[in-house]
């Protein structure tokens, strides 16, 4: 009996640096690497993980990391600059920006800062060129506006 081999995986988003994951990264790259996952994309959402998440991508080969700011980071202030996501996007490893987008589903007090920075990240993917992750939860019609607004002043890739 042959063993099948498995067409290579990615995993295209995750999230490394989450502090229960620490103790056993090492681990669960290797797990990850056995089960066909081949490359891994983990995602920094505030700019108070960056350097865990630089760090992970820069230990592992095959862990790539995207950058931008949550909605649920706006409330607190824990969000990217359009330079700091610029600067961020020349790293060799970065490959996206986002995770980014609109939350409603906790509280929509905060639904323009979040607007505003949703279009900040949308700059940072257009001006990049690198693909725009979007996340929405109850903001289904927000969402869809700000991206066809947006990509009427330039094109961007996107992903949801």
């Amino acid at each position: 009996m042959t063993k099948e081999k498995l067409a290579p995986l990615i995993d295209s988003h995750c999230h490394l640096d989450f502090p229960e994951f620490d103790d056993d990264l090492d681990q669960i790259i290797l797990r990850s690497k056995e089960a066909g996952i081949s490359k891994i994309l983990t995602i920094c959402t505030k700019p108070s993980n960056l350097q865990k998440v630089i760090r992970i991508a820069e230990k592992y080969s095959d862990v790539f990391f995207a950058v931008g700011s949550h909605p649920l980071n706006v409330a607190s202030g824990d969000v990217f600059t359009l330079a700091e996501l610029l600067e961020i996007s020349r790293h060799e490893k970065m490959v996206g920006i986002g995770e980014t987008g609109l939350d409603y589903f906790y509280s929509s007090e905060n639904q323009q800062e979040q607007k505003t920075h949703f279009r900040l990240n949308i700059s940072a993917a257009r001006e990049s060129g690198l693909p725009l992750i979007v996340h929405s939860r109850s903001a289904d019609e927000d969402t869809s506006e700000i991206l066809r607004e947006e990509f009427n002043h330039g094109c961007f890739d996107c992903v949801m």
